[in-house]
């Protein structure tokens, strides 16, 4: 679990901030885990229908690159990311890569009595991954993924009368995935459901784009 901890007692505009900081792994993760089931199949039904007859780029060689840039969705945090990353190809089945997840998280603002109480959150991740493919035929991969990273959260509160506290937490996150790609030359699409067991642990989905250079 990863959080951050603001001192202020029990006040309840302090405390309705730092809920949207910490990821409650009490939340269930059997219920994450059969989210991830669901999402897993989803991508597979969607990856496999989406074959057509014409020929895209089959195999892979060892040091070829990939350039992505798209978007995630955090499905405890409930909030969207940009996110951005590159690939290297180890082999025709195996390749290695690092990814950057900036989570757009609104800051929080009320009113009330006169006084105005905010707060901002930051959500960061890097995580290097490792893919190994298991199905490459007429443009279409399919592959598991596993992921390992440091996630970063920090959170800074202004309390009237009291002045600003601010608070950061980093962990390492370990994580467990798999992936559809359809390849259109030199461009792909491609979709990611992730289930984070650490850090910010929740079930994650990842899509966008990859440029093969």
């Amino acid at each position: 679990m990863l959080s951050v901890n603001i001192k202020g007692g029990e006040n309840p505009k302090i405390l309705k901030s730092r809920k949207n900081l910490s990821i409650n792994k009490n939340k269930g993760e059997m219920k994450q885990f059969t989210r991830f089931l669901m999402i897993f199949a989803v991508a597979m039904m969607i990856g496999v229908t989406g074959v057509s007859d014409s020929k895209a780029q089959d195999t892979f060689d060892a040091g070829q690159i990939g350039i992505s840039a798209g978007i995630t969705y955090g499905l405890d945090i409930e909030e969207p990311g940009l996110r951005g990353g590159f690939t290297y190809f180890l082999s025709s089945n195996m390749r290695v890569g690092l990814d950057i997840t900036y989570w757009l998280i609104d800051d929080y603002e009320e009113t009330m009595f006169g006084e105005t109480w905010s707060s901002s959150v930051t959500y960061l991740e890097f995580n290097g991954n490792f893919n190994y493919i298991l199905y490459d035929r007429d443009g279409l991969l399919l592959y598991g993924i596993g992921a390992l990273g440091l996630h970063y959260a920090s959170f800074e509160v202004d309390i009237p009368g009291l002045g600003s506290e601010s608070d950061s937490d980093t962990e390492v996150g370990f994580g467990l995935g798999a992936g559809v790609e359809y390849i259109l030359g030199g461009v792909s699409i491609f979709a990611e459901p992730k289930l984070f067991l650490s850090g910010f642990d929740q079930v994650k989905i990842n899509g966008g784009l990859r440029f093969y250079l």
